[in-house]
């Protein structure tokens, strides 16, 4: 259901960035792709992981969707789910050099996501994906640490050359329980539950505001 989207985001936000815009011309078109490959790949490359580090709850108080995300028709009411996890990068090159060459610009296209025109597209691409509700911590970059070790994921000598950080995240999507699908964030409507429209009461004859 939503670890597959999450898996898939970081790889495609990437992609989006590390294209024929990139402000490093060396780096452009660096391929991401999700954990080891089992066929031979073009080095270097970044292999992405995803580990929940926290119990998978339902968010909200009272919070209800009770509405068809096309037809927008009533359907049985189902509720909106939070996660809290953790991305893992791996850089994976052919030299130490090369390695630690991608990591600073892996680290740069992260930390600076909020702020740089061209490598802000990171941020930008997995803030508008319309599946999961992300918020991603990137003014904390976690290194846990580098190897050099032989042997490829597809059967070779050659030595490959590692290095990984984390970062954490956590989210929240909607998923349709008849079909198991994601509600799409977009088509996602709230109704009022009874404490809401007393809540509204009270707020019309002058007293104080409560939130939920």
């Amino acid at each position: 259901m939503y670890i597959t989207r999450v898996k898939a985001l970081p790889i495609e936000a990437l992609h989006e960035t590390f294209d024929d815009q990139y402000p490093v011309a060396e780096f452009r078109g660096l391929h991401c792709s999700l954990e080891y490959p089992v066929k031979a790949v073009n080095l270097p490359e970044v292999w992405v992981r995803y580990s929940d580090t926290g119990p998978l709850r339902q968010s909200g108080v009272a919070h209800v969707e009770d509405a068809h995300p096309v037809s927008g028709g009533r359907v049985p009411p189902y509720t909106r789910f939070r996660f809290e996890g953790s991305w893992e990068f791996v850089v994976v090159a052919l030299s130490s050099v090369e390695r630690d060459r991608v990591y600073d610009e892996l680290v740069a296209t992260i930390a600076w996501s909020g702020f740089d025109t061209l490598r802000g597209r990171f941020r930008k691409y997995l803030e508008a994906n319309d599946l999961i509700d992300l918020t991603i911590r990137t003014d904390e970059i976690e290194s846990t640490g580098e190897s050099a070790e032989p042997g490829t994921p597809w059967g070779t000598d050659e030595v490959l050359y590692e290095r990984t950080l984390n970062i954490d995240l956590i989210g929240d999507f909607v998923p349709d329980p008849e079909t198991g699908l994601i509600v799409p964030l977009s088509k996602i409507q709230i109704t009022p539950t009874v404490d809401l429209e007393l809540d509204d009461q009270v707020r019309g004859e002058g007293g104080f505001d409560t939130w939920h």
